[in-house]
């Protein structure tokens, strides 16, 4: 507030007491100090007011920290800085505000000021509390990723990635120890359920009632305590996610879930799923010819401070990046989206009536385009001109359909067949789908009027709609992904999007 400026008074000449001129100014001292208590008063009852208003509508500054930038973003566009937002209390309500948001925020004065792990949890505390640590992750290199899951059916086929130990067992001591003073070479990272430290840790992470309220039936509470300098792969999860920094730092660079054609996400079939294909921390990704479309991909950052808790909405790429020793505690909670997509798994398959197997490839084409055909009558199917021009109008075409699912090959399948980590099984999918004097797609056409096609687009287009805008893409290509490894063999998976369009047009 502007300062106002005291009247003139007219000077009057007497000689005064000092006496007097002493109680003068502490008069004058206490009318002052009146007034501040006054404003302040009057400042407390006015944001107490409007407290549940909007928790979340004034950034007070934005999350920064030290440490150069990984080289992926030195050559991508600038990465802007996630808002951080202090809370008017500890108690105050969050949650529902995120997730209505659907952006990463940084939160300060959070629900984790009142655990005492805020204050606690210090290397040297946790290892008076663990005896045994068991789970912890080994590398000999900085990164931990990306994550194998062996009951992919892609796995067949490929092999394990940076292979590291995921099933270390170590006293609590020399865990500490060693992620305080790393050995050349020994990378050291744990994560697991906060239950695994014990009993008590459970207790230090009290009150959690805001962090699990969007879905405390389908939830789960994480610990992550590492070194210095190790990363966490790019990936995406399903989940409301919490992150609450309790010591160290961290660096978050974060993909919003439309970037995906630009981080080459794994197919839904491969055990590397929900993972990006380009490795963010190598300084060669952008010129690589296997990514043309990353150094298009924009990304903010977030650098957490002890005390801060960010929130990542579900579907959105994080890559993590330890900045000293570290010690986190997260929560994910389920969210709509996931119980949606559930029950579009779910819908049984017209095209499961085809008994030929070459015949059932073709009907099951057809019913995917027809899929699409009533998704994008819905949604923002973008055609491969509007993502040149950076624009995506909401009409519909086969041009965007085609080009949807031409995405899906060359973002998902393309690069790993390239680079010999699938087999190049091109020349049996095209076999699978085409023929050389007449298409089988003209044949199945007539038959598809026996198999209800109507009600199952319809269905399953409804369940699409529910998603959000931004996320719809990533599950309707595991969707399509899923619906195409019933009518081929997994490995083919692949070729079958390549010529899909092609072999039944």
């Amino acid at each position: 507030m502007k300062e106002r400026k005291p009247k003139k008074i007219k000077k009057v000449t007497f000689k005064e007491d000092p006496r007097t001129k002493r109680r003068r100014c502490g008069i004058w001292l206490q009318v002052l100090a009146a007034t501040l208590l006054g404003f302040i008063v009057y400042a407390v009852l006015y944001m107490r007011s409007s407290e549940d208003v909007d928790l979340l509508s004034e950034g007070v500054s934005s999350a920064t920290g030290s440490g150069n930038a990984t080289p992926i973003l030195a050559l991508l566009k600038a990465a802007e800085q996630v808002k951080a937002h202090a809370l008017f209390s500890p108690k105050s309500k969050f949650a529902d505000d995120c997730m209505r948001r659907a952006t990463p925020i940084v939160l300060r004065n959070s629900a984790t000021e009142l655990w005492p792990a805020r204050k606690k949890w210090t290397p040297e505390y946790l290892e008076s509390k663990v005896k045994t640590l068991t789970g912890i992750y080994e590398n000999t290199n900085r990164w931990f990723g990306p994550y194998y899951d062996q009951k992919k059916p892609l796995s067949r086929f490929s092999e394990r990635l940076n292979p590291y130990r995921a099933d270390l067992s170590m006293a609590g001591k020399d865990f500490f120890s060693r992620i305080q003073s790393p050995r050349p070479g020994k990378y050291l990272y744990f994560t697991g359920d906060i239950s695994q430290l014990g009993e008590w840790a459970v207790d230090d992470i009290q009150p959690q009632r805001e962090l699990l309220i969007l879905n405390p039936r389908r939830s789960s509470v994480n610990t992550w305590i590492g070194q210095p300098n190790v990363v966490t792969h790019c990936h995406y999860d399903g989940y409301h996610n919490f992150y609450a920094q309790l010591y160290g730092r961290k660096r978050f660079t974060l993909f919003k879930p439309t970037e995906w054609p630009g981080l080459y996400p794994y197919p839904f079939l491969h055990p590397n799923h929900a993972q990006a294909q380009v490795n963010l921390s190598s300084p060669n990704a952008v010129e690589s010819k296997l990514f043309p479309l990353v150094g298009r991909v924009e990304a903010v950052e977030a650098s957490l401070e002890p005390g801060d808790l960010l929130y990542i909405p579900p579907l959105w790429f994080h890559h993590v990046e330890s900045l000293s020793v570290s010690i986190s505690v997260n929560v994910w909670t389920d969210s709509k989206q996931t119980e949606t997509v559930e029950r579009l798994f779910s819908l049984p398959l017209p095209t499961k009536k085809w008994p030929n197997s070459r015949t059932l490839a073709v009907a099951t084409a057809l019913l995917i385009d027809n899929l699409l055909t009533s998704v994008c009558s819905q949604q923002n199917c973008a055609s491969e001109e509007d993502v040149s021009k950076d624009t995506a109008p909401p009409s519909d075409g086969p041009e965007r359909r085609r080009h949807f699912i031409n995405q899906l090959w060359k973002t998902r399948y393309e690069p790993l067949m390239e680079e010999g980590k699938l087999p190049r099984a091109l020349t049996m999918g095209k076999a699978i789908l085409c023929e050389k004097d007449a298409s089988l797609a003209k044949m199945v056409r007539p038959a598809l009027k026996d198999i209800d096609y109507t009600s199952f687009t319809s269905e399953a287009g409804s369940l699409v709609a529910l998603l959000p805008a931004d996320t719809w893409e990533l599950w309707m290509g595991n969707y399509i992904e899923y619906i195409a490894a019933t009518a081929v063999d997994v490995q083919y998976v692949g070729p079958f999007l390549k010529y899909m369009e092609t072999c039944t047009a």
